[in-house]
């Protein structure tokens, strides 16, 4: 699995560098990309709010790939910048935030209250995931284990959005993605908080050490 996901995250990565090749030289910036896709999501938050899925998933796909794209521009033209970079994460982290937070809306609205506890579920879990990860590299530990980062949850709750119409036993294809999403998410943190636990033992320094 950690050997599938290397190598699509690689190969888009290298499509992403060309086209942000060609955005460098036409004068965008990665720092214009990443308010940029904050907006489109912000901008998709009304239209989750009012059930209409595929729209969110239009304009919130088009903020995706101005995210994914930022990078690849830093790069492209006079490289990244700590101040970029932390732009970059905080803009990734306020973004699911919106997002989901309309979809709980949503589900609240309309009294779907087990959708609406998993929506939480996941919510807190997407953030324990980039969390741990930042904990964990600043004590000297890379961290990417676990399948469910940002980029696969993107693409799973967008996937919910486009069949949202679609009904498995009279509950929502959403409803199943987001159940879904919970759970694979949740695992996620519990990868790699064992991983990270695992490597800090090994080195000796356990939890008692980081107190």
């Amino acid at each position: 699995m950690a050997d599938f996901k290397t190598r699509y995250t690689d190969g888009a990565r290298r499509r992403f560098f060309k086209v942000g090749v060609v955005l460098a030289r036409r004068g965008a910036t990665a720092d214009m990309l990443t308010i940029t896709g904050l907006l489109l999501q912000v901008a998709a938050v009304p239209l989750i709010l009012s059930g209409h899925f595929k729209w969110a998933l239009l304009v919130g796909g088009i903020g995706a790939v101005c995210d994914a794209l930022d990078g690849a521009v830093a790069r492209a033209g006079a490289g990244g910048t700590k101040a970029g970079a932390f732009l970059d994460s905080t803009t990734d982290r306020l973004s699911e935030l919106v997002v989901s937070g309309a979809l709980l809306v949503y589900f609240a609205r309309h009294d779907q209250w087990l959708p609406t506890v998993a929506v939480l579920v996941f919510l807190g879990a997407a953030q324990m995931v980039s969390y741990s990860r930042a904990r964990a590299e600043a004590l000297g530990v890379e961290c990417k284990v676990g399948f469910m980062s940002r980029p696969e949850r993107m693409v799973g709750l967008g996937l919910g959005f486009l069949f949202s119409g679609w009904y498995v036993g009279d509950v929502s294809m959403l409803v199943w993605m987001v159940y879904l999403l919970a759970v694979l998410t949740s695992f996620t943190v519990f990868q790699r908080v064992r991983h990270v636990l695992r490597s800090l033992r090994a080195t000796g320094h356990g939890p008692a050490d980081l107190a």
